[in-house]
């Protein structure tokens, strides 16, 4: 916890306390003391510290107050000095009773005209000091006080320039009041100058844990492209795998298929299984045909004689019959040849590519 009760000059516990920069916070009393001794300029706003000689740049209420009380520091001190010389003025008001009233109006004439011209020596004189001063500041003041005059105001403090960071809240940059009486009191807080850097070490190692990430979400991309590369090739590779099988596979087929017709065509037909049954027939019919024409000529004759000895002549000869039908072997084609062909089907329907391999 960062202690900001006690003056890091006069080491006094006061109710309120100047905090700088460099962590080395001063009572509003040795503030004072230690601006007026700088000679500091209100438009320029700088405090240096008398212990590490760190630059605090000083917002207007602050130099307002600073100014104010070591005026009144003054006053009181002079006071004080006055109080042993209680004797020696009234030596110099029984002096002063012996003057004449023009003496007097022209010595206190003279001694104003003296003072002022003293009052503008000084403030000459001091200015002259500032601006030396800013012109041999070193490069690093410039930056800092640039870096401090970009910080702005405090959020619940606008009057109140912000110079410190509280690691409990993690929020923005504050200002010595959110401290003191703010809910940051009590709070881990350090200077914005003491905080940059473990802020940045912070953050520089966020930065790099973010690298490291990077890094491996890159060897995996690259891995996974990798393998989809050797996915692609093996894909390529099954396709003219496949098409070859099944060319291979249609060339059976279709030398099987005339394998087959050539079988069916050679079957032997009825015709040549009986010889001559056809012939048999033939003669049959050429008969039965010439039987009936003469009968029909002696019908049409209407010889009464020639009908009746016709007749006679014919009744004991045989009437020509039909051959039998031989005894005709029947072709049946083999079950197994369709048997088979319902196998090829189904394998051919169960022919798919297994994923999981």
């Amino acid at each position: 916890m960062m202690n900001v009760s006690k003056c890091s000059k006069c080491l006094k516990v006061p109710d309120d306390i100047l905090m700088l920069t460099c962590s080395h916070d001063l009572c509003l009393i040795c503030a004072a003391r230690s601006f007026s001794q700088q000679q500091t300029k209100r438009s320029k706003k700088f405090f240096v510290c008398d212990i590490c000689s760190s630059n605090t740049e000083l917002d207007a209420n602050s130099i307002y107050e600073l100014e104010k009380l070591h005026q009144t520091n003054n006053v009181l001190q002079d006071r004080s000095n006055h109080k042993p010389g209680c004797q020696q003025k009234s030596n110099l008001q029984s002096e002063k009773q012996l003057k004449s009233r023009s003496q007097t109006r022209q010595e206190n004439k003279e001694n104003a005209k003296e003072k002022s011209m003293k009052q503008s020596v000084q403030i000459i004189e001091a200015k002259v000091s500032v601006h030396q001063s800013q012109r041999n500041m070193s490069k690093q003041q410039s930056e800092n006080s640039f870096i401090q005059h970009m910080r702005g105001f405090c959020v619940d403090h606008p009057d109140e320039e912000i110079s410190y960071y509280c690691f409990d809240c993690n929020s923005k940059c504050i200002c010595p009041e959110c401290i003191i009486h703010g809910i940051h009191k009590n709070h881990e807080v350090k200077t914005i100058k003491k905080s940059y850097p473990l802020i940045k070490k912070q953050l520089e190692e966020q930065l790099e844990q973010n690298n490291q990430c990077i890094i491996q979400v890159e060897n995996q991309r690259q891995e996974l492209e990798k393998k989809q590369i050797e996915q692609q090739a093996i894909q390529d590779h099954l396709r003219l795998q496949i098409a070859q099988e099944i060319q291979n596979l249609h060339q059976l087929l279709n030398s099987k298929q005339a394998e087959l017709l050539e079988e069916v065509d050679n079957l032997p037909t009825i015709l040549e299984q009986q010889e001559g049954y056809l012939s048999r027939l033939n003669e049959v019919e050429f008969k039965l045909q010439d039987f009936n024409e003469k009968i029909n000529d002696m019908i049409d004759s209407k010889d009464e004689c020639g009908l009746l000895n016709y007749y006679g002549s014919i009744i004991g000869q045989t009437t020509p019959q039909i051959p039998p039908l031989p005894n005709i072997k029947e072709i049946q084609l083999s079950n197994q040849i369709f048997s088979q062909i319902n196998d090829v089907k189904k394998l051919i329907g169960d022919l798919d590519i297994d994923c999981n391999q």
